[in-house]
């Protein structure tokens, strides 16, 4: 199900032959830590459908977390179980009511922002990449309730 080698999760940058097979490495493991962190979420019966992924953050300098955010939708969108609302539609709907995207989705802006948006949960989350390990932590709130319905945490040491 992993996307492989393909797309790398740290920025381009001038790298010796050495970074070049570490970034190769955090590439796959961030793809399996993803894998991993869809299929719990697909297993667990959170009552949810239609979600929107939020913003992954992070302070690892380099690490693309958008790429890592558009593989988690890609992973939540092939198990055919969550219809996941665009963040470009997000944006358009939440323009016309005059309110943004940045920040973080709590429990109260999540249910404020559901009940505009018609989504029914929110994917948050941040990402790291220090010491040779990779920790994803991911959150579902559910936007009815502002109740965190699912939270995870996977880590990885590169190989």
């Amino acid at each position: 199900m992993g996307m492989g080698g393909a797309h790398m999760a740290l920025k381009p940058a001038k790298h010796s032959a050495s970074k070049t097979v570490q970034r190769a490495n955090s590439g796959q493991i961030i793809d399996q830590v993803i894998d991993e962190a869809v299929s719990d979420l697909r297993q667990r019966n959170v009552g949810v459908a239609k979600i929107a992924v939020w913003k992954i953050k992070s302070q690892t300098v380099g690490l693309d977390v958008e790429l890592v955010r558009q593989k988690l939708i890609t992973r939540l969108t092939a198990t055919n179980r969550f219809k996941v609302v665009s963040r470009e539609r997000l944006s358009e709907l939440l323009q016309e009511q005059s309110l943004s995207l940045s920040g973080t989705v709590d429990e109260k802006s999540a249910v404020e922002i559901g009940k505009l948006v018609g989504v029914e949960g929110f994917i948050d989350g941040y990402a790291s990449l220090e010491n040779n390990r990779f920790t994803l932590n991911l959150v579902l709130i559910e936007t009815k309730s502002g109740v965190i319905l699912w939270a995870k945490t996977i880590e990885r040491t590169l190989r």
